[in-house]
């Protein structure tokens, strides 16, 4: 899988296994719709643990790219 989920600019997803697409809200794997942009994970989700996406960085957040994204 090609990862270009605006997951991968969350500073709780796990950059030390490539093999999973898990992070701390989701350690055995980010749910699909939320792979697929069918779901923003700025808001609470079923099973995150509490953890919703918080930038890397306070002075870009790239998750901005993706809001237009959403997908049906």
């Amino acid at each position: 899988m090609d990862i270009t989920i605006p997951c991968v600019f969350c500073k709780h997803f796990n950059r030390d296994d490539r093999s999973t697409t898990s992070c701390a809200a989701f350690p055995s794997g980010i749910p699909k719709d939320i792979q697929e942009l069918k779901a923003i994970h700025t808001q609470p989700h079923p099973a995150d643990n509490g953890i919703q996406y918080e930038p890397i960085s306070a002075h870009k957040d790239y998750f901005n790219f993706f809001k237009a994204e959403l997908r049906k």
